[in-house]
């Protein structure tokens, strides 16, 4: 997932009026990125592995929402439905993208967004206030529009239906020529481009029976935004669309690995899979442009990175990453979530295209696997097993017997379990098993447990493993630059020992918690330091009472130990 804006620059020419909608450094407004730009780093989307890419609205956004606190630059505030933006460039430049893709063997998703244009009508109000301030034709006529106020009420299905969403003018598909004047404009931007989908930005807020109708008027597949936890309301539009955002795993997956939360919770939304049409046409995902980066959730600790990501490439579904996860994003590194979306820090422009980097690599190795392993994209998934830290898995061609086997924990302990294999399995006793995200670790499949066959596994802390049987060539992951900190002293019952420092992620004005794993030791693991670069840190009792003397200094790769007093 690219936010066209967000991803890099190659054409100066259109960025816009610099201390205008063009503010370099300023997230809520324009910051540069274009379409020729995302054309000229193709190249290593593909070396990432990734099999498609789904960017930004095409059309030509107003300038700034209505009370001038950001601009349009994210393609959500649409003036004109049938011209392309011209901060992305001309639609030449689009379709340009689109061919080179195809001709990399990349697919290309539009979004798009037939719910609403920016926000020309002030609630309630029937006619626009100026002849400067509306939509472009056709789409200025007030009556193709509802007419009833902001949404308030979430749960209020009429509200949702029929009312603005964040002030956004709402379009009402009920309406005979507003409805087919919707459907013209996006087939004509699938036909001319050749996109080979689209995603419907909130597809809630749009009646089922038009979403059927658009997929079948376009003739490509679509999936939508249902920003909602529960499935029972999310499955229903798998109903009207090829498939459909999964937001119910989202929501509970972020909080086992950012949080630590328990297995038991994704298991719950797992069970209900019987409610989908399709459940490998579901979207899923760790984060994106409305929520909190996932390295700023989980405060910037690149291994629950590395525990969500195989969970991700690994359950039923089609991942979606978003851009600069794989260049370690963390949004800011303050959530932001509480005050609504998430849209400023967390939508960063990428910092750079390095392909040695630790995370880049990571994720290239599990597009590898996903795509050597088609039990992953259309394989049953069958839980094998189920506790607060620890999650196994199957997924398996019944077909041709191929199978992957999951097993993560997500716990801070190294534990041992003996995991029965699933009865469905071919699977045969004395197997060995090969783990494809690090080949020295292999495990075999001995006698025993509920189904005759079981796995008697150790299994170190925060680690994810992705076993398979047969023979798997080598596979070695990159070495990490970690750099441990170790707090020697006992804070007593009930106290946390905190760090701040002035090297990301420490920070002089609020603590990170450390790891207690014995009475009188703490410890916490950083991945973005440099190695061999300097800094400094302070160990806090409760993160409010300072060690004394002076700063520690610390140097990145390295093991420190101190005995502070306080």
């Amino acid at each position: 997932m690219i936010l066209t804006d967000r991803f890099y620059d190659a054409d100066p020419s259109n960025n816009g009026v610099l201390g205008q909608e063009y503010r370099p450094g300023q997230l809520r407004f324009t910051q540069g990125g274009d379409w020729k730009g995302i054309t000229q780093k193709l190249d290593y989307i593909v070396d990432l592995g990734v099999t498609a890419i789904w960017i930004s609205p095409p059309s030509k956004n107003e300038l700034f929402s209505r009370d001038k606190s950001e601009s349009g630059y994210h393609g959500y505030f649409t003036h004109d439905y049938y011209s392309p933006d011209p901060h992305y460039g001309t639609k030449e430049d689009l379709i340009e993208l689109v061919n080179t893709a195809h001709a990399k063997g990349l697919k290309v998703i539009l979004d798009v967004v037939p719910n609403h244009t920016a926000d020309y009508l002030r609630p309630y109000a029937t006619q626009y206030d100026s002849e400067d301030y509306q939509p472009a034709p056709p789409f200025n006529n007030p009556d193709w529009y509802h007419h009833n106020g902001d949404i308030v009420d979430w749960n209020n299905e009429w509200q949702v239906l029929n009312c603005d969403l964040g002030g956004l003018d709402d379009l009402n598909q009920d309406h005979p020529e507003a409805r087919q004047a919707i459907k013209d404009v996006y087939k004509m931007w699938v036909d001319d481009t050749g996109a080979d989908g689209v995603r419907v930005d909130a597809a809630r807020s749009i009646p089922k029976d038009f979403l059927k109708e658009f997929e079948e008027y376009l003739g490509v597949p679509t999936f939508g935004e249902i920003f909602v936890g529960d499935v029972d309301y999310v499955s229903n539009f798998q109903n009207y669309q090829w498939g459909v955002l999964d937001f119910p795993l989202f929501f509970q997956c972020r909080e086992v690995f950012a949080n630590d939360a328990s297995f038991y919770t994704v298991k719950n939304i797992f069970d209900q899979d019987y409610k989908y049409k399709n459940v490998n046409r579901l979207f899923t995902f760790i984060d994106n442009h409305d929520r909190d980066r996932f390295l700023c959730l989980a405060k910037d600790n690149y291994q629950k990175l590395r525990l969500a990501l195989p969970f991700l490439f690994t359950v039923r579904g089609i991942p979606v990453v978003y851009y600069g996860t794989e260049q370690a994003c963390y949004g800011g590194g303050r959530p932001t979530e509480w005050a609504g979306i998430a849209n400023e820090h967390n939508r960063e422009m990428m910092p750079g295209f390095d392909q040695d980097g630790n995370l880049y690599k990571f994720i290239q190795r599990l597009t590898q696997i996903r795509k050597e392993y088609a039990c992953l994209s259309t394989g049953t998934q069958r839980e094998m097993w189920v506790e607060d830290n620890i999650f196994a898995y199957s997924r398996r061609d019944d077909n041709t017997g191929e199978e992957i086997i999951t097993i993560i924990n997500n716990g801070t302990s190294n534990e041992t379990r003996n995991i029965p294999l699933r009865a469905e399995s071919s699977i045969a006793v004395g197997t060995e098993l090969t783990n494809l995200l690090d080949t020295s670790v292999k495990v075999n499949v001995v006698s025993g447990g509920i189904t005759g066959k079981q796995l008697s596994i150790y299994l170190p802390a925060k680690t994810a493993y992705v076993f398979t049987a047969g023979s798997v060539e080598s596979y070695t992951p990159p070495a990490r630059t970690v750099t441990t900190i170790r707090v020697h002293y006992d804070v007593g019952y009930g106290n946390t020992m905190y760090l701040r420092g002035n090297s990301y992620p420490l920070w002089w004005d609020e603590g990170r918690s450390m790891l207690n794993v014995a009475p009188d030791l703490w410890v916490y693991e950083i991945e973005r330091i440099p190695e061999g670069e300097i800094f400094e840190f302070k160990p806090l009792i409760n993160d409010s009472r300072w060690s004394s003397g002076n700063n520690f200094i610390g140097r990145g790769g390295e093991t420190i130990d101190i005995y502070p007093e306080f």
